[in-house]
C-alpha cells in the first residue's frame, strides 16, 4: 500500500489532477477538478449510477464499478495559482491532456498493460514548460504506483 497517497481536502484552496486505476480490470481514468469538496467530492460524483462519468466509462468496457474491489484513487494537487484554481479550466485541462498523453505513451513500455477510459481534449497551454513539468511528474508517479 502506498504511504504517499495524497487525497486531502482544502476546498477552493486547491485544484487537482486525479487518476483512478484498477489492476484487476486494467482500467485507468484521468481527470481534473477544483470542486469545492476536493477530490473526494469529485470522486463521489464519478461513481453515481445515473450521471457518474467513471461509472459509465467502466460499464461501457463491460464492468460493473460496484464489483471492482481494487479501484485506487491517486490525487495530485496543482500549484496554488489562480490559473489552476479558477473556474476557467484551460490550464487544468492542459495538464490533464498531457498526463493522459504520457500515460498512453508509457503504456507501450509498461510490462503491465492498461486501458485509458477517460477522454480529454487538448488544452491551449500544453506548450508551456511549467505545464509539461507537472504532467511529467504526475505520469511518473502513476507509472511507479501502477507497477508496484
Amino acid at each position: 500500500m502506498r504511504k504517499s497517497m495524497y487525497i486531502g481536502y482544502k476546498g477552493r484552496l486547491e485544484a487537482y489532477i486525479y487518476i483512478w486505476f484498477s489492476k484487476s480490470t486494467k482500467l485507468v481514468y484521468v481527470g481534473e477538478t477544483n470542486n469545492i469538496h476536493g477530490v473526494l467530492g469529485r470522486a463521489n460524483q464519478h461513481v453515481g449510477h445515473s450521471t457518474g462519468t467513471l461509472y459509465h466509462r467502466v460499464y461501457d468496457k463491460g464492468y460493473n464499478l460496484d464489483q471492482i474491489d481494487d479501484f485506487i484513487l491517486l490525487s495530485y494537487p496543482l500549484p496554488r495559482e489562480k490559473r489552476y484554481m479558477s473556474e476557467e479550466t484551460s490550464y487544468r485541462i492542459s495538464v490533464e491532456y498531457l498526463v493522459q498523453k504520457k500515460l498512453i505513451e508509457n503504456r507501450i513500455n509498461s510490462p503491465l498493460k492498461y486501458t485509458l477510459v477517460s477522454k480529454v481534449e487538448t488544452g491551449p497551454h500544453t506548450n508551456l514548460a511549467c505545464i509539461q513539468k507537472i504532467a511529467d511528474q504526475i505520469a511518473l508517479d502513476f507509472y511507479e504506483a501502477y507497477n508496484e
